[in-house]
């Protein structure tokens, strides 16, 4: 005796026709692409975080060997962002040369003497350098011990000492410690926190000694201006360059995760990897529009 199955069809069909079937996406589908983006994002966290602490550093120094090698011309009349000063702190091992301004840009590769601060030996020479990121050469300016000397040597070959007198920690709105006038000295700042303390490390030096005189074509007028500013200059550009970067960092996230499965790996990192090498740069290099530039 032979048993028949009447399979009757879902969708209401015939018994003897092919059933039809419906695709519809599975749990085990949506887990793993939710486990590609939360390993994209890792991977993109890890590549960040590599290439701040390994390649910026680099960078930098490639910047400031640049700027040594032009120091060594001389200069009566200095633009933004011509090497300017070499600062020397004994007591820290640093030696490195100083740029005239302090916008973002210059900051990635050493310090920046401040624009409407006073030259050396004219009243209160101000400069700002980075505690965390690119070469960071104000990473250990909170431990200076007071007393200790501090040398400045201009373009054309003066060199003025200092001591220092005081290293505090400033809110970020006491702006005061870079008025230009008053008597010699020479002001530090850099970021005293994270990258979200506002709050700066100010270390002020007194002139020492016999310091000397400044030539007339090396004197600039020093005025007392009221609003000095914030210790910060940036620019809105900066700020959109970050953001354009971010947005092309989530599209490369979203091209990978799309294009995994119906492409090899060497044809996605193809299409991918530049826009995500490209929003990888924009971010790096435009990151002083968020956190202060002295961090």
């Amino acid at each position: 005796m032979t048993v028949v199955e009447d399979a009757s069809a879902p969708n209401g069909g015939d018994a003897g026709g092919v059933p039809s079937l419906e695709l519809t996406a599975t749990p085990e589908g949506s887990q793993g692409r939710a486990r590609a983006v939360v390993i994209a994002l890792v991977v993109g966290l890890l590549a960040l975080w590599a290439i701040d602490v390994y390649l910026v550093p680099a960078a930098a120094r490639v910047r400031q060997q640049h700027r040594a090698d032009e120091y060594q011309v001389a200069a009566a009349r200095l633009r933004v962002g011509d090497p300017a000063l070499v600062l020397q702190i004994p007591a820290l091992r640093l030696s490195t040369v100083v740029v005239k301004g302090a916008t973002p840009a210059l900051l990635q590769g050493g310090p920046g003497w401040r624009e409407g601060s006073a030259p050396p030996g004219q009243g209160n020479t101000v400069v700002l350098g980075r505690s965390s990121r690119w070469s960071y050469p104000f990473a250990r300016l909170k431990v200076l011990p007071k007393g200790a000397a501090v040398f400045v040597r201009t373009r054309d070959g003066r060199i003025y000492t200092y001591r220092v007198r005081s290293v505090r920690t400033v809110p970020s709105d006491r702006t005061a410690v870079m008025a230009a006038t008053g008597r010699t000295r020479l002001t530090l700042v850099t970021s005293a926190g994270g990258p979200f303390d506002t709050h700066r490390t100010v270390v002020v030096a007194d002139a020492a000694g016999g310091q000397p005189d400044v030539p007339k074509a090396f004197r600039e007028p020093i005025r007392a201006v009221r609003d000095l500013g914030p210790f910060d200059e940036r620019s809105a550009g900066g700020l959109l360059l970050l953001l354009a970067g971010l947005i092309v960092i989530a599209t490369g996230v979203v091209g990978v995760i799309e294009l995994r499965d119906r492409y090899r790996p060497a044809t996605v990192a193809v299409v991918a990897g530049p826009a995500l090498a490209l929003g990888v740069t924009l971010v790096l290099f435009h990151l002083d529009a968020f956190i202060p530039i002295t961090y």
